[in-house]
């Protein structure tokens, strides 16, 4: 990579002496404190906000070793990518699986053997195993570390030690059964990220070994630097059998999911359901990874000021790594999802769906397949002759804030909070950060520790699913149940009638044309108490609707009954013969609407139509000597009979021979292919 390359993907570019100064990808701030530096062959980055730079490289998508030039910007050669130490994983005979490569500056990377004895770059399929598995299995006393560095240093002083070895270095089901029955130590590093981790395989080991101890090395940061600074063999077992035997924290997670949602409302002013689904989407961005589908979270206001923003920054104090952005390139959207799976706090989406368009068409793909896992976006890597593309992973939470509404692809896959402005008699708290961070770290503490005693079981739950929601709602409705099943209390009926209460809300608001027009339709038939309608009386019907389209349908002119047949004709319903009083005009019976009203209007149990049996235009015996006349396709080229039809009927008999039995069986089809 050159400089160009890499300041192509940030924003706020600008010179500063001999480099650059921009906005740093890995926090909100909107000031420029990224210094860009090109020297000795590489790519200098440093972060006056003190975020770090494994932080900075995540959230432009790329690893370190990209940070070497590959057209030095001073002239000097080019540097390569240095290796600085492999770990081989092998399985219980000694036979390497795959390898984990450090790069120095720091970067990870993982490697199987390949054919003719070369490397492929993936673990697709590869078994996953604890580092120096065949020695962990004849020992009965274990280390615990953070990485294979620490697990040397571990081995120095005479110690059995280990280690995860998957690629997302998450800890699995695996490695607990491997250290069942053993004394584990479990020593994590000092900061929220190790402790977090130790806490998790601690949870994970509660129960399966035979001891479990936690413990950080005093002063330092982690093992390797606490011997480095004299730290001995005799001390670091002193250590150990000093720290108690950890026993998971018991956390009440009915009151904890109160607080959360009292914490909430303190800043935001919200309804309780959407507190209540709020509060469930924190605790789930902290166990996402056990969930096959993840709920958005859509943030929408008439108008500004309606605390959109400041729910995700008060979001940002709770949620499980998070990633508050307002516009990124679309190179570093999809990389920095791929690469940090955070819980992403998209605000201005309004902007950023009606800006940039390469942008905005990445960004609604990134939302279209993020909400299962597996979903993917596909870029193109490399340059040159080397140019490949990759499969960037998209799935992650999401909280989606704008004015007005989300596309109509994004909304169907999200829980809608739609705020209001508040009232002087609806008081909600000024949210400083610097005020709450005492309180969000604790409590942000107790949601880790519940998720971790509750992480095993939220893969297997399978909560009961409110038939309100449609298909996608009940998907992502069934990772926030299996949160407040697991919560119990009032919470899980609680949840539920939260979830029906704010998506039905979205069924009634939803616009789509095809199911506005059935429901107008079926509200016509309702309010006349008949069965039958001719088409022009049907369409003048709807035109008088006021708070439809239909009047002004057609550049301003009413809807006629041949666009009301076209409109009709993805839902398998057409004009037919139908008898009023001495007439048989062309028009509709409302028992050719019983499968669309049923598959679309999901309220159709509380309809007070009655499908009484359609008596046709003609008598029921056979027409032996009815011919076919001009509008003998009249029931299958709905474009041509809905304008044929509109010649009035001046008594002459019928055009052709009615069907008794309608054509229904509409095709099975999902809402946004209505129109």
């Amino acid at each position: 990579m050159n400089s160009e390359a890499l300041l192509a993907r940030l924003q706020g570019v600008r010179r500063n002496g001999g480099g650059w100064q921009a906005l740093c990808p890995a926090h909100a701030d909107k000031n420029p404190s990224l210094s860009i530096h090109a020297r000795d062959g590489r790519i200098l980055l440093h972060c006056h906000a003190n975020c770090s730079q494994e932080a900075v490289l995540a959230a432009l998508g790329i690893e370190a070793h990209e940070l070497f030039l590959q057209n030095s910007d001073d002239g000097s050669k080019r540097v390569k990518p240095k290796i600085v130490a492999t770990y081989d994983y092998s399985d219980e005979k000694g036979t390497l699986l795959y390898q984990k490569v450090r790069y120095e500056p720091k970067a990870f990377r993982h490697r199987r053997p390949g054919g003719n004895g070369g490397w492929t770059w993936k673990l697709d399929g590869v078994r996953r195993v604890l580092y120096r598995l065949s020695e962990v299995l004849v020992a009965s006393e274990i280390l615990v570390v953070e990485g294979e560095k620490d697990v040397g240093t571990a081995r120095s002083l005479g110690l059995c030690a280990t280690t995860g070895g998957s690629a997302e270095d998450r800890w699995l089901e695996e490695y607990t059964a491997t250290l069942a029955g053993k004394d584990v130590a479990i020593i994590a590093d000092s900061d929220p990220p190790g402790r977090k981790k130790a806490r998790i395989i601690a949870h994970g080991l509660s129960g399966k070994a035979a001891s479990v101890r936690l413990l950080e090395m005093p002063g330092t940061k982690d093992l390797t630097e606490w011997v480095e600074q004299g730290g001995t063999r005799e001390q670091l077992l002193a250590l150990v059998k000093d720290a108690p035997e950890w026993k998971p924290e018991v956390v009440d997670g009915a009151r904890l999911l109160d607080y959360v949602a009292a914490y909430i409302r303190r800043f935001v002013f919200l309804s309780d359901s959407q507190a209540r689904v709020a509060a469930i989407w924190v605790v789930h961005t902290h166990t996402f990874d056990a969930a096959d589908s993840t709920p958005y979270l859509a943030v929408t206001s008439a108008e500004k000021q309606s605390g959109k923003t400041r729910l995700l920054e008060v979001f940002l104090t709770l949620v499980a790594n998070p990633w508050f952005t307002g516009r990124v390139t679309a190179a570093v959207l999809t990389r920095k999802i791929d690469a940090d799976r955070p819980a992403m706090l998209l605000d201005e989406s309004d902007a950023a769906f009606g800006g940039e368009k390469e942008y905005a068409e990445a960004l609604r793909g990134v939302l279209n397949t993020g909400h299962r896992r597996g979903g993917t976006a596909s870029c193109c890597v490399g340059q040159g002759a080397n140019i490949s593309f990759k499969d960037f992973s998209t799935f992650c939470p999401k909280a989606i804030a704008g004015i007005g509404k989300l596309p109509d692809t994004v909304a169907d896959r999200a829980v809608p909070i739609r705020l209001k402005r508040a009232t002087q008699d609806e008081k909600v708290e000024r949210f400083r950060h610097r005020d709450v961070e005492t309180e969000a770290a604790r409590l942000k503490a107790q949601i880790e520790a519940w998720c971790a005693s509750i992480g095993e079981k939220l893969p297997d739950a399978r909560p009961d699913l409110p038939e309100k929601l449609t298909d996608r709602q009940q998907d992502g409705a069934e990772s926030l149940l299996a949160i407040a099943d697991a919560a119990g209390g009032e919470w899980p009926r609680a949840a539920r009638r939260a979830l029906i209460e704010l998506c039905s809300e979205a069924q009634g608001s939803d616009d789509s044309i095809g199911r506005l027009l059935l429901a107008d339709i079926r509200r016509v038939f309702e309010s006349r108490g008949v069965d039958r309608l001719p088409s022009a009386e049907l369409a003048t019907a709807l035109a008088e609707i006021e708070t439809s389209p239909w009047g002004e349908w057609s550049h301003g002119k009413p809807l006629t009954a041949p666009r009301l047949a076209r409109l009709l004709k993805p839902f398998e319903v057409s004009p037919e013969c139908i008898r009023v009083g001495g007439k048989t005009p062309r028009g509709y019976f409302v028992e050719q609407f019983r499968d669309a009203f049923r598959r679309y209007l999901r309220d159709e149990s509380s309809s007070s139509l009655s499908y009484s049996a359609p008596q046709s235009a003609t008598p029921q015996h056979a027409a032996i000597e009815a011919g076919f006349g001009d509008f003998s396709k009249c029931n299958t080229e709905n474009d041509v009979a809905a304008q044929k039809c509109e010649i009035p009927n001046k008594d002459e008999g019928c055009c052709t021979v009615a069907l008794s039995n309608p054509p229904t069986g509409a095709r099975e089809r999902g809402i946004e292919e209505e129109l």
